[in-house]
C-alpha cells in the first residue's frame, strides 16, 4: 500500500472510529434506562452485565453503517475543498483509487454486519428478553419493593407496606412476609381487592402460594355472598406464574441463520403442501380453511392458505432485511465518498447532518417496509432492497463525475 493511500485510510478509519464512539454512546442511552430500572429492582450485577453485553450488537448494527457514512463525507470533504482530491487526480490518480482503501473497509464492515445480523443479534435479543422475563418474576417475588404495586405477574398487582426474609421452624425453607397486604386480582375477567394484615408468599413449583391472615375479600370469594368475606386465614394460589414469566420462546427475531432459513424452507414446504394436498395429506388435513387465521410468532401455523402465506413471508422477508442491512455499510460508503467531494469549506457540520440523514432514511425505510412483512402480495422481501438500489443507482451517476 502506497503512502497516498495510507493516508487516505488512516484519515478515514480515524474519522469513523471517533463517530462510532459518539454514536455508540448516544443509541446506548435507551438500553441504559432499561438498565437503570432493572437495577433499582435489586438485579445481580451479573444479570446486568449480560443484559449489556447482549446489547451491544445491536447498537453496533447501527453505529457502524452511520459512522462509515459520516466518516466519507467529513474526510472526503475536507480533501476536496483542501483541493487534496484535484492534486491527486492531476498527478494521474483515478477517483476509484482512491475510493479503494474506504471501500475495502466498507466490504469488510458489510462482512461483520452479515455476522451481527444473523448471528450475534438474534442471540442477543433472545438473551435479553430471557433476562427481561425473569427479572420480572424476581421483582414480582423476590425483590418486592415496599410502597409501590408490583405488575409485573400477569393478572395480579401486589402492594405491601413493609417486608421480611422469614425462615421456618426447620430452618431449612423460607418465606417472604408481607404487612399490610394489599392484592388487585384480574383473573377470569373479574376485579377482587384483597386485603391481609400479613401474608406469607412462596414459590412452589411453577405456583406461586399466598397464606394470608386476617383477611378481606371483595367482592366475597363465593358467588352466593355479598359484601366482604372475612376470614382468619386464607391460602391463595397462582398457578404456573413462574414458569409463564420465566419462559421465553424464540420468536423469529431470535433465529440465526441457520434456524431462519430451515424455518423458511420448512414454511415453503408446508404452503406447497397446502396447495397440493395430494403431495402431503397428513398436512392438508391439519389445515383448515379460515382464511381469518393469523400465524403464531413462535411456530409455523399449519391452519390455513392465508396464514402459512403470511408465515413463509414473514420468513423470507427476515432473510432478505438482514441482508440489506448488512450491506448499508458498503452503500454508505459508496454513496458518501462521491457527496462529501462536493462538499464546500468549513461545512464539516453539515457533512454530519447530511451523512446522518441519508443514514436514517435508509435505515427508516427498511423500518418501514418492515409493515408489509405479512402481506404476500406487496412482495416485501423485494422491496426493502430499495434503498440498496437507490444507493448503486446514485453512486453509477455521482462517481463518474469524478473521475
Amino acid at each position: 500500500m502506497g503512502t497516498l493511500q495510507r493516508y487516505i485510510l488512516r484519515s478515514f478509519l480515524v474519522a469513523a472510529g471517533l463517530t462510532g464512539l459518539v454514536l455508540t454512546f448516544v443509541l446506548s442511552v435507551g438500553f441504559l434506562f432499561q438498565v437503570f430500572q432493572f437495577i433499582m429492582r435489586g438485579a445481580s450485577a451479573s444479570l446486568v452485565a449480560q443484559y449489556l453485553a447482549a446489547s451491544l450488537p445491536e447498537v453496533l448494527g447501527f453505529t457502524i453503517p452511520l459512522a462509515l457514512m459520516v466518516a466519507s463525507l467529513l474526510v472526503f470533504g475536507r480533501m476536496s475543498t483542501d483541493s487534496e482530491v484535484a492534486a491527486m487526480k492531476a498527478c494521474g490518480v483515478s477517483f476509484l483509487s482512491i475510493m479503494r482503501g474506504p471501500i475495502i473497509v466498507s466490504i469488510l464492515c458489510s462482512i461483520l454486519g452479515f455476522y451481527l445480523q444473523n448471528y450475534a443479534m438474534p442471540r442477543g435479543h433472545f438473551v435479553r428478553r430471557t433476562i427481561a422475563n425473569r427479572l420480572a418474576i424476581d421483582a414480582g417475588v423476590q425483590l418486592m419493593e415496599p410502597g409501590r404495586f408490583i405488575d409485573e405477574i400477569d393478572d395480579l398487582a401486589v402492594f405491601c407496606d413493609r417486608k421480611a426474609d422469614m425462615k421456618d421452624p426447620d430452618g431449612t425453607t423460607g418465606y417472604t412476609a408481607l404487612y399490610n397486604f394489599l392484592a388487585i386480582d384480574r383473573r377470569n375477567g373479574a376485579l377482587r381487592e384483597i386485603h391481609a394484615d400479613r401474608a406469607h408468599m412462596r414459590a412452589k413449583g411453577s405456583d406461586l402460594v399466598f397464606t394470608l391472615f386476617d383477611v378481606k375479600i371483595t367482592p366475597p370469594i363465593y358467588e352466593a355472598a355479598v359484601g366482604t368475606d372475612r376470614i382468619e386465614e386464607y391460602t391463595y394460589t397462582f398457578e404456573d406464574v413462574v414458569s409463564r414469566s420465566k419462559e421465553y420462546k424464540k420468536k423469529p427475531k431470535d433465529y440465526v441463520f441457520g434456524e431462519l432459513y430451515a424455518s423458511a424452507k420448512e414454511a415453503r414446504s408446508l404452503l406447497d403442501a397446502i396447495k397440493n394436498p395430494a403431495a402431503a395429506p397428513e398436512i392438508a388435513t391439519a389445515t383448515t380453511t379460515d382464511s381469518t387465521a393469523t400465524p403464531a410468532e413462535d411456530a409455523p401455523p399449519v391452519i390455513s392458505l392465508k396464514a402459512a402465506e403470511k408465515w413463509h413471508c414473514r420468513l423470507k422477508f427476515l432473510l432478505n432485511y438482514r441482508l440489506v442491512w448488512a450491506l448499508s455499510s458498503f452503500c454508505f460508503v459508496l454513496v458518501g465518498i462521491p457527496m462529501g467531494c462536493q462538499a464546500q469549506r468549513k461545512e464539516s457540520s453539515k457533512g454530519m447532518v447530511m451523512g446522518l440523514t441519508i443514514g436514517i432514511s435508509f435505515f427508516l425505510f427498511i423500518l418501514l417496509s418492515e409493515a408489509l412483512a405479512t402481506k404476500p402480495a406487496a412482495l416485501p422481501w423485494l422491496i426493502v432492497w430499495t434503498p440498496v438500489i437507490i444507493c448503486i443507482g446514485a453512486a453509477c451517476v455521482l462517481i463518474p463525475k469524478h473521475q
